[in-house]
């Protein structure tokens, strides 16, 4: 073996363990992640649902509605506490509607492009709980089961997956969700540490056809691309 073909082997040799010595801890990795969305002046969600239909928990002042499935929904959080969704859900037909929120407060829209009114709509609902501390998405990525890497590429993004208890989960979704069983989820991350899309797979829907949430994360510190109501101000 000549001495070129010898250094070139003990480097890799070498290598190997630093490579494993520095592979990052995947706890800390969320942990980062979800601190960079808190502290974000802005982000944009895009919410999608597929595989077997999963009914939406809707309560509109008081009335519990007929079970409605979400088509698509399009969205803005605003820091601290303001929150703009473009959403077609399919009760009969396939219906769209704007909703603002501040805080627990929600303006509706409906159809979208229609005036504002003020609504006790979606009991429950809070724009905080999101990225509240003991709630949302911190309150998920602190109580993982199994957490476990997919794939890892410094250059491009990391994919990790774990389990969560289901009553953990529905603040991911503002309470629209209510899993009764566990969920698994899906991470993918930036590289540079943020988090680029959420996938739910419901574990308690038909093995078959499960469904899944997936919620892709963007435009973070964008300006505001919608006007609130009015009556908000």
């Amino acid at each position: 073996m000549t001495h070129l073909a010898l250094l070139i082997l003990l480097t890799l040799i070498y290598c190997m363990p630093l490579r494993a010595q520095t592979m990052p801890n995947v706890q800390n990795m969320l942990e980062n992640a979800v601190a960079e969305l808190q502290s974000a002046r802005s982000f944009r969600l895009s919410i999608s649902q597929s595989g077997a239909s999963y009914p939406l928990s809707i309560t509109i002042d008081g009335i519990n509605l007929i079970p409605a499935t979400l088509q698509s929904a399009d969205a803005q959080y605003i820091s601290p506490n303001e929150l703009h969704i473009s959403a077609a859900l399919h009760i009969f037909l396939t219906l769209t509607m704007d909703v603002y929120s501040l805080d627990d407060r929600q303006w509706i829209s409906f159809p979208s492009g229609a005036p504002y009114f003020l609504l006790p709509a979606f009991q429950g609902f809070d724009v905080n709980r999101l990225l509240a501390r003991d709630d949302g998405i911190n309150r998920v990525t602190a109580n993982l089961q199994g957490l476990e890497v997919v794939e890892m590429d410094d250059s491009d993004i990391a994919h990790l997956r774990a389990r969560c208890a289901g009553e953990l989960v529905s603040g991911l979704l503002f309470g629209f969700i209510e899993p009764s069983d566990d969920v698994e989820i899906d991470f993918w991350l930036h590289a540079d540490g943020r988090f680029a899309q959420i996938d739910l797979l419901m574990l308690e829907t038909a093995p078959d056809d499960p469904s899944r949430w997936h919620i892709t994360f963007s435009d973070y510190d964008a300006p505001r691309d919608f006007t609130p109501p009015a009556a908000a101000n």
